[in-house]
């Protein structure tokens, strides 16, 4: 070798010093220049360098930043030299660290050269390799293999794009002698996506009624640290942290110690994150480095693993110049406006997506096997083959497509897989039931006036020659129904025929009568589902003068009367039509069903067997996707896949999915309250609920996961118009705490699913068979949304099985609410439900609550603007008693017969309550010391009290101790209150208190007549021990 000192240069600057007539060939959407590759390689030739022009450039080089190079390299002196192998292989160029590093030429004895930069004997940096037959590439490479932007130049067309790996992969433009251009990214030989969208393509634009769901993120590239490994746990926290570990961490010990003096042969062997840096650092030494955040943040827009690849690689690459003069950012963006016609390969893959959608097998067959255009193919939207085969129901299609190599869960820039798109298509939001763990259900009053609900059929088609409805065709085919109401008999022209073919019978396209039918559910007035045939017909009898209508007899025939099919009749009859083999239906396996309007079959039979054949191929689209691998988990957009199948109470589809590994752990987006499938399940009415919470509870994990809506006010069905209370506070300290048993709140949260199901109002028995489920798998009954317990929600809601079911199951009845509301018996005699119950089943439910050990003793503080007082339930009653002034106020003889009921029932209420405070007051007291007891009370309620406490001598035990007076708790021992009242005792024997003169009244003739006697007892007998202390 001759040894030449100079400096490493290196760099796309370096490359042109080197030959002015290479260069990075197009600019913009225009077709680049004509060149002969053939003559380009052959022009090329290897300069010789003097001593004085490389000691110029080591100058130069020292004076430039030297940010990403390592200080000990940077100053690598380089000699000029040549080396020849046996088999004919010769290198001229620069040698550093013993390797070929810099610049030079290497040629092959087969014709091949390559010149260009190199580094640790690579191919490393700006060259351009040339092929015997006059084909060339001059762009970047990244360790001997064509990486990065660069111009490939074929005897047939000129191709200027992105590569990875000697592969083309990214944006990039095929130019033709004939002036067309395909442009797109690209996959290998093939594209990938294209420019253009598709007119008529799927997107969820079409569904307004899901834009609450849309609301994903995209997520943003980054290219930080993407190729370093790191464990969550260190050393010291991961039990499983072996010695093997650290040598994958260590970047020194992954590769043999000066690896690259002896073998460029490490493809097989593991990219240390540092030797990565090292060969980026000097592949981006001129350009901004691709981990640097510079203007603009990218978002990747479509989520398919390979497509996200691409577009890292593309990020990676933004900052060469290539991408701005070759116009590659108008190719991410999908627009095509600046480049020539399409070419040959653009106008085969649009064709390809079209013979989708019409299902012509044996032409996309042909392409196939030629393999003129891949089987993943999308328009600028993200629109696949598959995805054209798959709304459009062509299972052969589909087929093929997956035996191509297409990706079954190749998803849109939407977010859709092939598998969401059949799902969107298969349940319309119409077919949706309205639940409460949603907000959807309707208001009560609209209730009222809604027309029965028709028996549901399941979406599952069973296996046998006949097969049952879906769901949705239930909806499609009872709204077509009534529709046919106000048709005269033999009426062929009339308007609901005409309508019926506006709805299923105007195109071939499955996606649209899908969404008709889903569109048609709502169309359907109140007024038309309570109409019967008269009301649609009007009244023959009825005529008016100037009219020509008459009634008589002899005008009327067969065809003046209203004739009501069965809607059963309709849907077995068209059950029984899509069974025949007739030409217009054609055979139900075939690719394609005829749904001509201009038919002459325009009966609404067949309208009903088209749509239930549809709906039996899209059912049997989702079973195969799935059979072909889908993933359910993979569609986040709307929604998964199974909040579909759940939110439209579709037992089978819940386990078709359950069983091809859908996941039960997902959620809603947070602006949706963070919903699970449970929390929607543990709502759905019917029987259809239970079976899929069932499902649900065999595969989830947190049974007691919780929503989003923690910041939720519950609000009862009934709105509560009730004014501020009139009763006054005075800061009442309520019962002492020797009283009851003080208990600490539970954290508060978001609903969980006992939450939902014991908030509902609707299908008691179905709402108890929920709960009963839940609680078998463990589900927490002592937890709190929104201030209520499970509990309390069962008993605001009115359902006392649900009641039953928790208690029976470890429901505390003492639970503290928070909010205000006090604990379950405060709801239990809350008026604001009083309308969930009579009065019976309220005194019922309050037995029921005591006898689960319900303290009617725990305190309950109540607040009014700045004025807090501490009560019981029974002062919580009376509180929300007084918040209807007219009823608590009014006269008894001025208040209306309804009023006089309501306020009747609300005093029977409340009286039972003081009742159950009293019993427990004398069964809590009946513990203690008698006597004791009563020289505490006399001592603080007799008038002379404070003299009393200065002459009597304290009282002592049996055992000699003295002890201290007992704190009693103060309330009227007729009514309950504590507050707001004031209190007077009997004066007597001071061992009750009353609020009032009525009150006292009541209590003497009660029970207070035979109590008094033995309190007067017990005072005589103090009275004679005190006196005979005194003579002693």
């Amino acid at each position: 070798m001759e040894g030449v000192a100079s400096a490493l240069a290196f760099g796309p600057e370096a490359l042109k010093a080197h030959s002015s007539k290479e260069g990075l060939v197009g600019t913009g959407g225009e077709p680049p220049a004509a060149e002969d590759p053939g003559e380009q390689g052959s022009s090329s030739s290897f300069p010789k360098r003097d001593l004085a022009s490389a000691r110029e450039m080591e100058d130069e080089e020292s004076e430039g930043p030297l940010k990403e190079q390592d200080l000990k390299e940077a100053y690598i002196r380089l000699v000029q030299g040549t080396q020849e192998w046996q088999d004919g292989c010769t290198y001229r160029g620069e040698f550093g660290l013993r390797t070929k590093l810099g610049f030079g030429e290497f040629s092959w004895p087969t014709g091949q050269t390559y010149r260009g930069h190199f580094y640790r004997d690579h191919r490393h940096g700006s060259g351009t390799y040339t092929w015997p037959d006059g084909s060339s590439f001059t762009g970047t490479f990244y360790l001997s293999h064509r990486e990065g932007f660069g111009t490939m130049y074929l005897k047939s067309s000129l191709f200027q794009g992105l590569y990875k790996a000697d592969r083309r992969f990214g944006p990039g433009v095929e130019t033709y002698p004939d002036g067309s251009q395909d442009v797109g990214l690209w996959f290998h030989e093939h594209l990938i996506k294209l420019c253009s969208e598709m007119p008529g393509s799927f997107s969820l634009l079409s569904y307004p009624k899901l834009a609450p769901f849309l609301t994903h993120n995209p997520t943003k590239l980054s290219l930080l640290d993407d190729e370093k490994m790191e464990w969550d746990l260190d050393e010291g926290q991961d039990p499983f942290f072996y010695e093997y570990k650290r040598f994958l961490l260590n970047d020194d010990l992954t590769l043999p110690p000066d690896m690259h003096v002896y073998s460029t042969d490490n493809g097989h062997l593991p990219m240390t994150y540092s030797f990565r840096k090292d060969l980026d650092a000097r592949l981006f030494m001129d350009d901004i480095p691709p981990f640097v955040e510079d203007g603009e943040p990218w978002f990747i827009t479509n989520e398919t693993p390979l497509m996200v690849r691409i577009q890292r690689q593309t990020y990676k690459f933004r900052n060469k110049k290539a991408y701005t003069s070759w116009n590659m950012a108008a190719i991410m963006q999908g627009d095509r406006s600046g480049f020539a016609r399409c070419g040959p390969r653009e106008r085969l893959a649009k064709e390809m997506i079209l013979r989708a959608e019409d299902g012509d097998y044996v032409w996309i067959y042909k392409i196939l096997r030629a393999n003129l255009v891949n089987a993943d193919v999308a328009d600028a939207k993200g629109y696949t083959v598959l995805a054209a085969a798959t709304v459009h129901c062509h299972m052969q299609i589909i087929s093929l497509l997956l035996d191509s190599g297409a990706d079954v869960n190749k998803c849109s820039d939407e977010g859709l897989t092939p598998l969401s798109m059949s799902f969107l298509l298969y349940y319309p939001a119409g077919s949706f039931k309205p639940n409460i763990a949603e907000r959807t259900m309707p208001d009560p009053q609209e209730v009222m006036v809604r027309a029965p609900v028709l028996p549901s059929f399941s979406f599952l088609p069973a296996e046998g020659a006949t097969e049952t409805l879906y769901c949705d065709e239930r909806v499609f085919l009872s709204q077509s129904y009534q529709d046919l109401k106000p048709v005269v008999a033999g009426g062929e022209d009339s308007p609901a025929p005409q309508k019926l073919h506006q709805l299923s019978g105007e195109s071939a396209d499955v996606k649209s009568v899908s969404q008709r039918a889903g569109s048609v559910q709502g169309k359907s007035s109140n007024s038309e589902l309570l109409q019967g045939p008269d009301d649609a017909l009007g009244n023959t009898d009825k005529c008016t003068q100037c009219s020509n209508n008459t009634s008589f007899d002899s005008n009327l025939c067969v065809r003046s009367f209203s004739i009501q099919l069965s809607l059963d009749l309709l849907e077995q009859s068209a059950q029984a039509y899509t069974l025949l083999k007739a030409p217009c239906l054609g055979d139900s396996s075939s690719e394609k069903v005829t749904l001509d309007a201009s038919s002459s079959n325009k009966g609404t039979m067949r309208k009903m067997a088209l749509c239930m054949i549809e709906h039996r191929k899209r059912w049997q689209t989702i079973q195969l996707l799935l059979h072909r691998g889908a993933d359910p988990n993979l569609g986040r957009v709307p929604m998964q896949v199974l909040f579909f199948a759940v939110k439209a109470a579709d037992v089978d589809g819940v386990k078709l999915l359950l069983e091809n590994g859908a996941r039960t752990d997902i959620q809603l987006p947070p602006q949706l309250r963070s919903l699970t499938p449970l929390h929607i399940a543990a709502a759905l009415p019917g029987a259809e609920g239970v079976r899929i919470t069932e499902l649900l509870l065999h595969a989830i994990t947190d049974v007691d996961a919780q929503a989003a809506d923690q910041d939720e006010v519950y609000q009862p069905c009934r709105v509560d118009l009730l004014s501020s209370s009139s009763l006054k506070l005075n800061n009442e300290p309520g019962p002492p705490s020797i009283y009851y048993t003080q208990r600490a709140a539970p954290p508060e949260g978001g609903r969980t699913a006992l939450h939902v199901a014991c908030e509902r109002e609707d299908d008691h028995e179905c709402a108890r068979d929920i709960v009963r489920l839940l609680l078998s798998h463990r589900a927490n009954p002592n937890t709190l949304w929104s201030g209520h317990s499970p509990l309390s929600l069962s008993i605001v809601s009115g359902n006392d099985l649900i009641v039953r079911e928790l208690l029976s199951h470890g429901a505390d009845p003492n639970l503290p609410l928070t909010k205000g509301l006090g604990n379950a018996l405060c709801m239990a005699c809350d008026l604001t439900y009083e309308h969930q119950r009579s009065t019976d089943s309220k005194l019922s439910l309050i037995d029921r609550l005591i006898s689960y050990g319900a303290d009617i003793l725990n305190p309950v503080t109540l607040m009014q603007g700045d004025k807090v007082a501490v009560g019981t339930a029974v002062d919580y009653g009376f509180f929300k008693f007084f918040q209807d002034r007219k009823i608590a106020h009014c006269p008894f003889h001025a208040l209306l017969p309804a009023e006089r009921e309501t306020f009747l029932a609300r005093k029977r209420l409340l009286e039972y309550m003081g009742f159950q405070l009293r019993r427990a007051v004398f069964t809590k007291e009946s513990q203690w010391d008698q006597k004791l007891l009563y020289l505490s009370k006399r001592a603080e309620l007799a008038p002379n009290h404070r003299l009393k406490k200065r002459c009597s001598l304290p009282y002592k035990c049996p055992d000699g101790e003295e002890s201290e007076a007992i704190p009693f708790f103060k309330f009227c021992y007729q009514c309950g209150r504590s507050i707001g009242v004031r209190l007077s005792p009997c004066t007597r024997c001071y061992s009750i208190l009353t609020c009032s003169k009525f009150c006292k009244t009541r209590a003497w003739n009660e029970f207070h007549k035979r109590d008094c006697g033995a309190a007067m007892l017990m005072r005589s007998l103090h009275a004679g021990g005190v006196l005979g202390a005194m003579e002693l």
